[in-house]
């Protein structure tokens, strides 16, 4: 019965969407008949203006988060959640087919829906985290480049636009923010550009480099010696990290330590004894 209901809902949505998307199309054709705008559409733009119905209001936030991750094609933001959308169908179809009992059916089905609404944010803001920390750590390369650009005789703008090129090769998506910084700031300011770069990148080696750049437009002071300064006490910071993590290894391993070394043993000092022990005795004395 309740597989009865779940096919006939799927045929209803999809029967809804074929409508909405029918009459949409008409009304297009109209209006393109009134305002001679008679060309016809590729048929790719009439798949993706399809597609793109699903989940339209939050479009822009999700574009966002995927660029935020490291995925910088916007395209992949309309088939984030039509895709959700199979899956979601195909795990409940796949489910519902299984020799399983009502209630179990329900259960599974409740953590599958949870899980594909949930996870993969879940995944976007773990690669979000991962990507801050990447160019957080490789930061210092940047600002040792930038320094030697400024004492050439470059601007702040001008050297954002020449590392916004030769940062393709080392990396990627730090490439990908020095670019859009540099064209934020031919727009906006560079002092708005940075502060978006702070956004976009909330780590405090990102904060203290934005400041800086900052007091400099401000304050007029050459910024040459100071970004040398900042990216040795950064490789400095980085070096601290890793000395505490390792000094917090020894304690991390004496858990697997007692778990898999010192019950073992106890059982092998211990078991001989044991199996030497008659038990029959303690029953006849009974």
């Amino acid at each position: 019965m309740i597989l009865s209901l779940s096919i006939l809902l799927i045929i209803f949505s999809l029967s809804f969407l074929i409508y909405d998307y029918y009459f949409t199309r008409k009304k297009e054709l109209v209006l393109s008949k009134y305002l001679k705008y008679g060309q016809k559409q590729p048929a790719k733009k009439k798949i993706d203006s399809f597609i793109v119905k699903f989940g339209e209001g939050n479009k822009k936030d999700l574009e966002q988060k995927l660029l935020n991750a490291g995925y910088y094609n916007k395209d992949l933001a309309k088939y984030y959640f039509p895709l959700k959308a199979v899956v979601f169908l195909l795990v409940t179809v796949f489910i519902w087919l299984l020799d399983m009992a009502l209630i179990n059916k329900l259960l599974v089905s409740i953590i599958a829906v949870i899980s594909i609404i949930i996870v993969p944010d879940l995944l976007l803001e773990m690669r979000k985290r991962m990507l801050v920390r990447k160019v957080s750590k490789n930061l210092p390369y940047v600002l040792d480049i930038m320094s030697v650009c400024v004492q050439t005789g470059m601007t702040i703008e001008a050297s954002f636009a020449y590392l916004a090129q030769e940062l393709k090769i080392f990396d990627k998506d730090l490439c990908y923010q020095i670019n859009k910084t540099s064209e934020a700031g031919k727009v906006h300011g560079i002092e708005k550009a940075l502060h978006d770069l702070s956004v976009r990148l909330p780590a405090p080696e990102i904060n203290s480099f934005v400041l800086t750049i900052i007091q400099n437009l401000h304050y007029g002071a050459s910024v040459a010696n100071v970004l040398s300064d900042l990216a040795e006490d950064m490789r400095r910071i980085q070096l601290l990290e890793i000395e505490e993590k390792m000094g917090k290894l020894s304690a991390k391993m004496s858990v697997p330590l007692i778990l898999l070394i010192m019950f073992p043993i106890v059982i092998f000092i211990l078991a001989p004894g044991f199996l030497q022990i008659d038990f029959t005795s303690f029953r006849g004395g009974k």
